[in-house]
């Protein structure tokens, strides 16, 4: 019988195959994409992190030991809880059911995310009595985030609702860019963003997963 925490791992895994499937699909359905200059690395980059992303899932699954059961837990818990704050940010993002836009809801949606981090590592960190386990799960708990969000975020600005080619037009970015074709410099910014998340967003855990751990490790030391 397959334990949580395979059956978990084995759903991250399965969003991120669909992630890669998503990213060569959206390429394949611009022809010409690849003409545009450095548009085989926003494709590639993306595919290698959510690989690494893959091949660090099965390794944390393959561990043993009272701790790592705590992490997981934890960061399966808080990770996945992000991950639908996420996608549900991109939604509302893209007017996919009620469009919300502007910076106050982006950065209320990233300081919850963060905020959620924070509390997996505090949590972990309080039931361990120990620093360390606390960071661990703050981090993984980013990554079950990011798994979550980019897939959520690739069905989105991909396929079901993707920006506009003459909006996309309009964007500084792609004035400079060099590209001729806006369909694909979109399709580039949402690849390129996808990478973005998956490594700035275990960085952003180490740091908040940190203030998390000092206070759930200093609630265990008074408890």
């Amino acid at each position: 019988m397959m334990t949580w925490r395979a059956a978990f791992s084995f759903a991250l895994v399965v969003m991120i195959a669909a992630s890669i499937a998503m990213a060569v699909a959206a390429v394949e359905r611009s022809p010409g994409w690849f003409l545009n200059p450095g548009a085989a690395w926003f494709l590639r980059e993306v595919v290698l992190a959510l690989a690494i992303y893959a091949g660090v899932i099965i390794v944390v699954v393959a561990n043993r030991g009272d701790d790592w059961d705590a992490e997981m837990r934890n960061a399966a818990l808080f990770g996945s809880i992000a991950g639908l704050v996420e996608g549900l940010n991109v939604a509302l993002e893209n007017g996919i059911g009620v469009s919300v836009q502007g910076p106050a809801m982006q950065l209320a949606g990233m300081l919850f995310v963060f905020a959620l981090w924070a509390a997996a590592g505090a949590r972990t960190a309080r039931e361990l009595n120990r620093f360390r386990p606390g960071i661990i799960a703050a981090v993984m708990s980013a990554g079950v985030c990011m798994v979550i969000g980019v897939t959520a975020g690739f069905a989105m600005e991909l396929f079901i609702a993707p920006s506009r080619a003459n909006y996309v037009a309009t964007w500084a970015e792609f004035k400079r860019s060099g590209w001729t074709d806006a369909h694909a410099f979109g399709i580039a910014n949402t690849l390129d963003s996808g990478f973005t998340h998956l490594w700035m967003g275990p960085l952003v855990a180490l740091v908040v997963g940190s203030v998390g751990a000092a206070v759930g490790w200093r609630m265990a030391a008074h408890r």
